[in-house]
């Protein structure tokens, strides 16, 4: 399937499995709009990008911001969010603003995306948002992760058919190599990813082409929708 000349929008698209969302659409030959809360990220992005990119800064979690983004970027073919700002705590002693950041780009984002984006989406488009392992597999800490995630499933079920026939997918990873794990000391996280080599069906931890590649299919494909995709390593079966 070739993205030629499609206009594909990507919240989250500065960093990690965003960006080289961005960067394989553009080399198959995709328009490409990048979306964001810091100009800083985002200029720094379209620099590394192969071919130039627009960018739009604003926060799809907050609805005046969303408003005026989606005004900036006009018609598009296909949307994505990988958008998060996720924090790992037992609920009861999770900090109250860290919930609302968590429900911004979870929660109201993809909220946001529907009441004021969907307008500018062009005749067989789609929309692509992120869940995550958590969804399947909740640990200790992971009570609002799991949450979001799970409902960012139960939205794209029920959007592709109030929405349809626009097409409307999820994606959930598992552990992807990306900047996020950037908190964790660089030999803590390199024996956590070594004990997934070995453990994973996969053998192996994710990268973001994996995601990317994955992501791209499921925005073109015209036979689905409703679906979570999971690009995690075999992750769900341990």
């Amino acid at each position: 399937m070739d993205l030629k000349d499609k206009h594909i929008v990507i919240a989250g698209g500065s960093t990690g499995i965003g960006f080289e969302i961005a960067r394989q659409a553009q080399l198959k030959g995709a328009k490409v709009t990048l979306l964001g809360r810091s100009a800083e990220k985002l200029a720094n992005a379209e620099k590394r990008l192969s071919s130039p990119a627009t960018y739009v800064q604003c926060d799809i979690g907050d609805t005046e911001s969303a408003k005026n983004g989606f005004e900036q970027v006009g018609e598009f073919d296909y949307f994505v969010s990988t958008a998060a700002d996720l924090t790992y705590a037992p609920l009861a002693e999770m900090d109250t603003g860290a919930i609302d950041r968590m429900l911004a780009g979870k929660f109201w984002g993809p909220i946001n995306l529907v009441k004021y984006g969907l307008k500018n989406i062009k005749p067989g488009g789609s929309v692509v948002l992120f869940s995550g392992l958590a969804a399947d597999r909740p640990a200790p800490g992971t009570s609002m992760v799991s949450a979001l995630n799970a409902g960012v499933e139960g939205l794209v079920k029920a959007l592709a058919v109030e929405l349809a026939p626009i097409r409307f997918n999820s994606i959930s990873p598992g552990v992807v190599d990306t900047e996020g794990w950037a908190f964790m000391p660089e030999e803590d996280r390199k024996a956590f990813f070594a004990s997934l080599e070995t453990s994973l069906p996969a053998r192996k931890v994710g990268a973001p082409a994996d995601l990317a590649d994955a992501t791209l299919f499921a925005l073109q494909n015209p036979y689905l929708t409703g679906e979570t995709i999971h690009v995690n390593g075999g992750g769900s079966l341990m």
